[in-house]
């Protein structure tokens, strides 16, 4: 099965100035979910030098959210241009809380890289590739991007309906059966 999706801002009436599109093609087989996403932009950037650091705070991101429908955990994928990665793996939406307010640190849920991750700028942005091991269940997931085109802070979109500028909102994230 390939299912295609668009990256939007759908918590806003319209984009914001600086929202540039991006595509993303998911196939799911009964081991695998394979991710190819083009993004377009005029100006790619990131300092991430190392896997498992902070990317969102480095420049442009993609990042994929897998949950099991039925399960409280799930998984955060991020590849920034230059193909660093960043993988985390949630017991559940308390602990992004306990992240975000201080209680936790992001590197307590540190996991496994996908299989495979790869990332290329184009002459009109940039492409990232994932593929990530999945069990034959239904699955919520999201796509987010940051692109940090312009010195001002980061344009963020999803590929999910999202209400409010929150990658973690699973309840408003696409099902994948």
């Amino acid at each position: 099965m390939t299912l295609f999706f668009s990256f939007a801002q759908s918590w806003l009436p319209e984009p914001e100035p600086g929202f540039h599109p991006g595509s993303v093609e998911l196939t799911r087989s009964t081991e695998f979910l394979h991710l190819h996403a083009e993004l377009k932009q005029p100006f790619v950037t990131t300092r991430a030098t190392a896997n498992q650091q902070r990317l969102w705070e480095l420049g442009d991101v993609l990042e994929l959210f897998v949950q099991r429908i039925g399960a409280q955990d799930y998984r955060e994928y991020q590849i920034a241009p230059n193909g660093i990665m960043l993988a985390l793996h949630y017991p559940n939406q308390a602990a992004v809380s306990a992240v975000r307010n201080g209680e936790r640190q992001m590197e307590e849920y540190l996991c496994d890289f996908p299989i495979e991750g790869s990332a290329i700028v184009t002459p009109d942005g940039w492409n990232a590739t994932l593929c990530i091991p999945v069990s034959d269940t239904p699955l919520r997931i999201n796509c987010g991007r940051y692109d940090c085109s312009f010195a001002s802070a980061p344009v963020v979109s999803s590929t999910a309906p999202l209400n409010k500028r929150d990658f973690h909102r699973l309840e408003e994230w696409l099902l994948l059966e």
